[in-house]
């Protein structure tokens, strides 16, 4: 008879590097599983190159014992690689440079080359390393805010996805240093309303304060823009905080009255609207425009949602009016329609006679605006600036003067949080105010308290930055890890 056929479970027992695991041979030192359950392709593996070696290493592995300063060694090794990843993920975010960049390139080259460190792959990044990064930063605010009066300055933008995306910024109420604001918070709404926008601050502060409760007592200022959505939030606010002034953003009002003036002067409007396009995607006329006028810069493209920008347009045709029209009337045979329209602006008599009129009244509004901007602007100095606006407007004369200085007192009329700072400014210059409801120990807390919410305006222009045409696979939750990342500065 002839002799029956061993079973794997038989002749396994003479090959002590494999073992059975789920009916299958598995190899201790490959690590790896034998595809084939027969007895020669077992020996063929072990006959392999890569068999061998691994075999070297595990007798080797097998009988020598760790020294205490080689397991040192390993573990600083280790922790230095950690740090190294660390800093990169930081360094990248805090520099705008995508994760992307990681993958086989120059970037790459350069730091496996000058790093002399192992350059970790995008996913180990986003992964294990953005979360710690973000936390570590969180914590700094937090050192930073530490039992401080705070004031805080919220809005909401719609992205390039078409979310609706608000942002929060909280900073400190000091008397002797300027305010800084931080960037705490960025969410996605479903809506905007009033309901979503006081639901946003409350669930932010909440859960930044983390573990501890929201010093309720220590919030001070709101700042945030004159909608009234906003209005209505920053009511709802004030059951929580019982402190809270609400002041609506001093700027976004000065330039509603840009947006007057705008108005008040359609021909001058048509003639800006009309010369931003005409060089526009035109190299030749814009080659023709240096040429002519190498000393003269070209016309501004002013945007309506930056302020003061009109103005500004306005400003510069009133003094190159001439010179524009000369090079304008060579293209008279180009097959544009705003070429013909300037031409047709030209003739109308009016035009010089307002553009005169804006640059003899008006110019003193995209300063102010301009300073207004600015961080770190005592109290004072803005409350200040906002007067001398004022007046400057009242004093100018005529039919349109008088709009625009009724717009003016309408507008800061309605912005009651900024009449309390008012009264604050007037105690901090050294003068009596009568029924100012304010704790005398907090008013010199906000001695450098904001009036612009021009912080939260700069978080948005960062935030359409990381967002970019390249990058909108990005999940809400990394858009605000990486816009808090990012706007946060050591050195501040």
């Amino acid at each position: 008879m002839p002799k029956p056929k061993s079973t794997p479970d038989e002749w396994i027992k003479n090959f002590p590097e494999f073992i059975i695991e789920n009916n299958k041979i598995f190899c201790r030192v490959c690590v790896k599983t034998i595809q084939s359950e027969k007895k020669y392709n077992v020996i063929q593996h072990m006959k392999s190159n890569t068999h061998v070696e691994r075999r070297k290493k595990f007798e080797i592995s097998k009988f020598k014992q760790q020294t205490l300063q080689e397991s040192v060694a390993s573990t600083s090794r280790q922790n230095e690689q950690f740090q190294f990843n660390f800093d990169l993920c930081r360094m990248m975010v805090q520099s705008n440079i995508p994760f992307k960049k990681l993958d086989k390139g120059p970037f790459q080259q350069f730091l496996q080359t000058h790093c002399n460190r192992h350059v970790p792959a995008e996913s180990t990044l986003r992964k294990n390393y953005l979360e710690p990064v973000f936390r570590e930063v969180c914590n700094k605010i937090k050192q930073r805010i530490g039992s401080n009066y705070m004031w805080f300055a919220v809005d909401e933008t719609t992205d390039s996805c078409g979310r609706y995306v608000a942002s929060l910024i909280l900073g400190i109420l000091k008397e002797d240093i300027p305010t800084k604001g931080y960037v705490v918070s960025c969410k996605e709404l479903s809506k905007t309303n009033s309901n979503s926008i006081t639901r946003f601050v409350n669930e932010s502060l909440t859960s930044f304060f983390l573990p501890n409760a929201v010093p309720t007592d220590k919030i001070l200022l709101m700042i945030s823009d004159a909608a009234a959505y906003m209005i209505k939030a920053g009511t709802n606010l004030k059951i929580f905080y019982e402190k809270l002034i609400h002041c609506t953003c001093v700027a976004h009002g000065l330039n509603r009255i840009a947006e007057t003036i705008r108005l008040e002067f359609p021909v001058v409007n048509k003639l800006i609207s009309n010369g931003k396009k005409i060089f526009v995607k035109a190299p030749l006329r814009v080659q023709y425009f240096k040429e002519t006028f190498p000393t003269i810069p070209l016309p501004p493209e002013p945007i309506l949602t930056r302020w003061g920008t009109w103005l500004e347009a306005a400003f510069y045709y009133s003094q190159y009016i001439n010179q524009f029209e000369e090079v304008v009337t060579e293209f008279v045979d180009a097959p544009s329609q705003s070429i013909r329209n300037c031409i047709d602006i030209f003739k109308n008599k009016e035009l010089r006679q307002n553009l005169a009129f804006l640059k003899s009244n008006y110019e003193f509004v995209c300063e102010t605006i301009t300073k207004l901007e600015k961080q770190g602007v005592p109290l004072v100095d803005s409350v200040n600036m906002v007067q001398k606006f004022k007046e400057e407007t009242n004093s100018v004369r005529g039919a349109v003067g008088r709009v625009v200085s009724e717009k003016l007192d309408n507008v800061l009329n309605k912005n009651t949080g900024f009449g309390i700072l008012c009264d604050i400014a007037r105690v901090l210059q050294g003068e009596y105010v009568e029924n100012l409801n304010i704790d005398s120990t907090i008013i010199p807390k906000f001695k450098f308290a904001p009036t612009t919410s021009v912080d939260v305006e700069r978080s948005f222009s960062n935030f359409k930055n990381i967002l970019n045409d390249r990058r909108r696979n990005l999940t809400i939750n990394h858009l605000e890890q990486l816009l808090i990342i990012h706007c946060f500065k050591e050195e501040d």
